[in-house]
């Protein structure tokens, strides 16, 4: 954990270099400390939410009422299980 005093010299000396080469730092604004593979993975599994919910609604739709009340649970499931990871991460200390 740095100092306040170490923070506030880091944002200085982050803030010259933007104002010396903006170009040049532009290429770090990537590694904010945000994890691009985390967000992907993110995204896949809300993908994949997404179709296994329209699935069910075919399912229903084609009169197959059992298989779509099991991937509508299935999918509840799996709603609820990311929303409590995107919670969990988004409070815990950094």
């Amino acid at each position: 954990m740095l100092s306040k005093h170490e923070r506030d010299r880091l944002a200085e000396i982050e803030a010259a270099l933007v104002s010396a080469d903006p170009e040049f730092a532009e290429r770090f604004e990537r590694f904010d400390g945000s994890s691009t593979w985390e967000n992907v993975r993110r995204l896949m599994f809300f993908a994949l939410l997404s179709i296994v919910g329209l699935t069910s609604v075919v399912f229903l739709v084609s009169g197959l009422v059992w298989t779509s009340v099991g991937l509508a649970v299935l999918t509840a499931v799996g709603a609820v299980a990311l929303f409590c990871e995107m919670r969990r991460n988004r409070w815990s200390p950094q």
